[in-house]
């Protein structure tokens, strides 16, 4: 999905952008979403709203980040076509602090994976 958005800063040898990787970028997407009142479906940027990634590069503008992780977010994103904005943004956040606690990061205990939107 990164080469479908070719305006992403990703991640390359050499370049003196700072990447943030793991669970610093899964933090900052989600502090990145948290104001917003929703994600919008497909598109990084449209009529000044923002999907996941979208809005993380608005909040930090001068980083990049994985392409996978790119992916990885944009995917679950746009995995729920039918759900809302703000539906999409729940979905996201519990996504992230799933993801979050999956890589041990403190606070963000859950029981299980979300379940996707109905």
């Amino acid at each position: 999905m990164a080469a479908l958005r070719p305006t992403l800063k990703t991640c390359e040898p050499g370049d003196k952008t700072p990447c943030m990787k793991n669970g610093t970028a899964y933090l900052l997407i989600l502090k990145a979403i948290e104001p917003q009142g929703g994600l919008i479906h497909g598109k990084l940027h449209d009529a000044g709203e923002h999907c996941a990634i979208g809005n993380y590069f608005e909040a930090q503008p001068k980083t990049s980040l994985p392409s996978g992780l790119i992916d990885e977010v944009a995917a679950v994103n746009d995995s729920v076509p039918h759900a809302t904005k703000r539906q999409r943004k729940l979905f996201v956040m519990r996504w992230l602090k799933w993801k979050l606690a999956m890589l041990g990061m403190p606070g963000y205990a859950l029981a299980k994976k979300p379940d996707a939107v109905k």
